[in-house]
Parts: C-alpha cells; structure tokens; sequence
C-alpha cells in the first residue's frame, strides 16, 4: 500500500480515512485536518512532521481537498524538498482507495504514471446518475449502475 496523508479542512480527511477502513479494511493513511483554533506554522509543522514519519527515500502521496486552498499550498510548498512527494488534489473516495492500492517505488516518472492513471481511474466514477438512468428507462432497484 502507498504511503499517504490525507489532508484536508475540517474533518473531511478523518472522514475518508474511516470509510476506506470500512470498504477495504485496514489502512496505512495518516490525516491532518486544519481546524479552526489552528494557525498556519502549526499546520506546516504537523505536515512535516507526518512526512519525515514514513521512511526516508519513500514516496509519499498527500491528498488534499481543493485545488488552490491552504492545504495544498502548504503540501505544494514541500514538493522541492522530497522528490518523492506527490500532490494530489481533489479528494474523494473512490480517488482515495484507488490511490491505496498503488505499489510505488523509486522511479519518479513511473510513479507518476501509476498516480495520473489512478486519478483518471476515480475520474470515469464522477458522473450525473440522472443522465445514466434517462438511458435505461427501465432501470428496476436491482440493477447496477
């Protein structure tokens, strides 16, 4: 399993990380969730310091919630420092669970690959379901979507 932080506003990362354990049991994910009494160096130093917990020279992916918010310009601030870290953004669960699953290595560009193909992956799951139901008109309650 890949070596992940979910870090988000409020409690949406603890959220997640308890769904995943749910649906796929055990999970290595830590979180950081900014809180309200909270101030900015603390939240840096908390993500620092949930970075150097994983193993040195270990890729580690930090997903966050939205793209140009406070956490992923803090975890995009540590990207110069760790060529092994990712940032991804944008979290829900089925990007989260797809992520878990990856086996990432030392190779910066395939990780990459593996990363962008997991996205894409949780992608194809964000659809209108009206549009999938208007299809199929007689869609009963035991079909699948």
């Amino acid at each position: 399993m890949a070596n992940i932080i979910l870090f988000s506003h409020g409690q949406l990362a603890t959220g997640l990380a308890d769904s995943c354990k749910l649906i796929i049991g055990e999970n290595h994910f830590k979180v950081l969730n900014i809180l309200l009494d909270q101030n900015i160096q603390e939240i840096k130093n908390n993500l620092d310091v949930m970075i150097q917990s994983f193993d040195d020279n270990q890729p580690v992916i930090v997903v966050t919630d939205i793209p140009g918010g406070s956490t992923t310009q803090t975890a995009i601030q540590r990207i110069s420092d760790n060529k092994l870290l990712y940032v991804v953004t944008g979290m829900n669960l089925g990007l989260v669970m797809s992520l878990s699953f990856l086996s990432l290595s030392q190779d910066d560009e395939d990780n990459k690959n593996k990363i962008r193909d997991a996205i894409e992956e949780s992608q194809k799951g964000i659809y209108l379901v009206n549009d999938v139901i208007s299809c199929n008109d007689e869609l009963s309650d035991d079909d699948d979507l």
